[in-house]
């Protein structure tokens, strides 16, 4: 198991996921900076799912960490879905439900404006949100969601605010727990070494895999 690269994987999610959190907690009066920042929790959101793949042979010697997301698991995946098919990408057939959900994209789209695009994105945003259903029930939610209706909002920021929250616990934990087993060298007694080593990088491009 590589615990020096479970460690950065689990201090990059937990410092995200802080950093956005507390941007939005901030409340920007910016629809678009908004959204931005609601795009990125779930992204870091959905990382924490990929970090829990590489790292859970910690679960044998650190049986709590597991416990922080076992009930929460269906909300990362959920935000892994949104992830897939809204933020990294648009898929294809979400494009066309956004339409079919928001006919007034009709309109919006021929307007190149930056309230324009903000209106856009919410509306992939719900439409990504809406379709994440087994059958015709919503698998976390009771009703279709319209972020433009105040008490839908505030339920998917309730239910994004408490995945963060479990997500920085969780980063939090992982790193801890492989920095113990990560060896790490000494930098203020090594200092020296490995500047020389920096100093003779060569950078090549590094494939999907790694």
């Amino acid at each position: 198991m590589n615990f020096i690269h479970i460690a950065i994987s689990a201090r990059l999610a937990h410092g995200d996921l802080v950093a956005a959190d507390g941007a939005l907690e901030a409340g920007p009066s910016d629809h678009g900076v908004r959204l931005i920042l609601m795009k990125q929790l779930l992204v870091s959101c959905a990382n924490v799912t990929d970090l829990e793949l590489i790292c859970r042979s910690l679960y044998k010697d650190y049986p709590a960490i597991s416990e922080i997301t076992t009930s929460h698991r269906r909300n990362f995946e959920f935000a892994k879905y949104i992830r897939n098919i809204a933020v990294g990408h648009v898929n294809p057939a979400l494009s066309q439900k956004a339409l079919e959900w928001r006919p007034e994209l009709n309109f919006v789209l021929t307007k190149p404006d930056v309230s324009a695009a903000a209106f856009l994105g919410y509306a992939v945003l719900e439409a990504a949100i809406n379709t994440f259903v087994d059958g015709e029930r919503h698998r976390i939610f009771d009703s279709d969601t319209d972020l433009a209706y105040p008490p839908d909002l505030t339920r998917f920021l309730d239910f994004l605010g408490s995945t963060v929250h479990v997500g920085i616990a969780y980063c939090a934990a992982v790193a801890a727990a492989a920095l113990e087993h990560a060896s790490l060298p000494d930098f203020n007694k090594d200092w020296l070494e490995l500047s020389a080593k920096a100093g003779v990088t060569d950078f090549a491009f590094i494939t999907r895999k790694g």
